[in-house]
Order: C-alpha cells, then structure tokens, then sequence
C-alpha cells in the first residue's frame, strides 16, 4: 500500500545533493532563481564568481536551462554573497546559450522574490536594495504595501548608443537597417516596420528566425566595444521595436539565447529603446516612457540622467516593473538519467 507520508524522506534519502531554486514570472518572463546547491563561490567581484561557476559548475547551467527541467525560455539567476559595502546580495545570470552580462527582467524577479520568501526585510514603502551584478552595482527601488512587494524598479547600468544607421545582410531577407544599443551588453536594434512584421504573438516564429540571424550577421559585420570592459565585445540580443515617442509608449520583441523571444517588456530592452530615443532627441531625462511585451504587459522606465561612457555620450535608465513566485524546487540528477546535460528541441 502507498505511504504518502514516506515519500518526502525517501525523496530526501535517495538524492542527498539537491538543485533548490525558487521560480517566478516578471511581468510573463520566468526566472529560475539559484539560492542552494552548489555553496559559497569564491572571488572578490560577480565577473570571478560567474567565471567559477562556469568552470566547474557549467553542467548545473544546461540541467536547469534546458529540457526536461527547463526551456530555452528559462533565465537563471545566481544568487551569491555581495562583493560591493553596499550591496544587499549578488546576482549573476546564465541562459541555455551563454551567460549574459544584465539581466533586469530577472533583476526584478529576484528581488521580489527574496523579499517575498522572506529572505529580504523590506518594510512597507519605498526602500532601496543594492544588487551586485557582473555589470555593476543596481539599486532596486522596492515598493511594499501590507508586506508584500507592489514593484521594484531598477536603475539599470549606464548605456549608449554605439552606432546608428548601419545595415547588414541577412540571407533570405535582404538588407536590414540597424542601430547598436549597449545596456550590459549589446543590442542590434530593428525598427518592426523596416522589416514589415508586426509585433504580436502570431508572428512569433518569424521574428524568432530574423532576430537569431540578425544577431549572427551583426557579429559578423560589426566589431563592438565597452570602453570600459573588454570583455563586451559581441552583439548578442536582437530588439525588434515600434514606439509612439508622442505618447510616450512603445513595444518591444527581443529575441536572445537560444532562440528564445522574451515574454516580459525586457527590463534591458527597454533601456535599450529608452537610450536610442534619447540619442535622437525624442525622450527627455525624467519623462515616463512605457513599454509593452508581446503579452501587453507593461514596464514602465525613465531616464535617471545622462552621463558618459568613454568616448559615448549615455544614459542611466530606470525600469519598473512586479514578479510573482509560481514554485520552490529541488531539482536532482539520477545517476542513470541518459541527459546529465539535458537538450534543447
């Protein structure tokens, strides 16, 4: 007869060592937030805690990102010790592909998640939460009512624009006009009305495919640099966008990882759009700009001030945005799984 009172125990017996993640949407967009299972890393800054982890825990990546544990849609998010006086924890992100500089999707959903499950104390109000990223330090602005978190905005790391009105060729497609965006890393920006697809759901498949060949055809054409960090040297997300700068609206599909469109507004993107805007003179510092994800969910960002980066003339931009919790999970690897790495379909 089966003891269902005896399941947890021997769950807990047979697999001693546990992936434990908690997991929450932002705004659409799922973030699987790392917070047990693979102990203190070491390193004085995220870039050596994040090189780490790639170096030995790489497997731990493709087990969470991709199937059956996952998807090529899934944002994992790192949580480690601070590396900064006056950050709260740290943060570093990794997809089915690769391990992206900024994540602010992801930023929010572990803020708000950390403060919903208790780990976080955040008092009713306005309060400000330092994260330690590979890009930088983020202020996240939270704001709690009765105890449980209304937004977190993210004061994203300075961006710029790195060229405008270059165009490359994408074969089957033709020649595509492009603008270069930097916010963390860097973003080949497509006007949706340059390419003449329309940014709704239905055409998911085909913005996909472009945006993926996008992204390849820039890294082939262009070489991109961070004045202040060598390592920012490749175009690796595709933004697909329409605005209304009058209105102060916009919308966005950003295409990423491995072929993956983003569900939320895209707290990057967004900056992204913000930045370019600004460059060509259709967004003021302090004015609301609201974004919409291919679901119609909504962030709403501003610029904070300009500065510089190097040689470009950028921005700091803010975003806000809300998270929910949809799991807290114990992930194993049976010793006879034949997909210790998982796969991607």
């Amino acid at each position: 007869m089966l003891k269902l009172n005896l399941i947890e125990n021997g769950f807990f017996h047979r697999y001693p060592d546990r992936i434990v993640t908690i997991d929450s949407h932002t705004q659409g967009e799922p973030t699987r937030l790392l917070i047990g299972g693979v102990g203190s890393l070491p390193g004085s800054t995220m870039k050596a805690k994040r090189d780490h982890f790639e170096a030995h825990y790489d497997p731990i990546r493709k087990l969470l990102t991709r199937e059956p544990r996952g998807h090529r849609g899934i944002m994992v998010a790192v949580v480690t010790e601070p590396v900064s006086p006056e950050g709260a924890f740290g943060l570093f992100y990794m997809d089915a592909r690769r391990y992206p500089f900024l994540c602010g999707h992801a930023t929010i959903g572990a803020v708000a998640s950390l403060i919903d499950a208790g780990a976080l104390v955040a008092e009713d109000g306005d309060t400000v939460i330092t994260v330690d990223t590979p890009s930088g330090p983020l202020d996240a602005h939270t704001r709690i009512r009765n105890g449980c978190v209304e937004s977190v905005a993210i004061d994203m790391v300075p961006s710029f624009v790195f060229d405008t009105a270059r165009e490359i060729e994408v074969t089957g497609f033709g020649r595509i006009p492009v603008d270069l965006v930097c916010v963390g890393g860097f973003f080949a920006m497509v006007s949706s009305r340059s390419v003449g697809i329309d940014l709704v759901p239905a055409n998911s498949h085909r913005l996909i495919s472009l945006g993926m060949a996008v992204i390849e055809a820039a890294n082939q054409a262009f070489d991109v640099y961070h004045p202040g960090r060598p390592e920012v040297k490749t175009v690796d997300v595709t933004e697909f966008y329409d605005e209304d700068p009058a209105a102060g609206t916009g919308k966005s599909v950003v295409v990423y990882g491995e072929s993956h469109m983003d569900r939320s507004p895209c707290g990057t993107g967004t900056t992204a759009k913000m930045t370019l805007l600004h460059h060509q003179g259709r967004l003021d510092p302090g004015q609301v700009y609201k974004n919409a994800s291919p679901l119609g969910t909504v962030f709403q960002g501003h610029i904070v001030k300009t500065v510089s980066v190097g040689k470009f003339d950028g921005i700091v931009g803010q975003v806000r945005g809300n998270a929910q919790i949809t799991g807290y999970h114990q992930f194993v690897l049976d010793a006879n799984d034949p997909f210790p790495d998982g796969f991607l379909l």
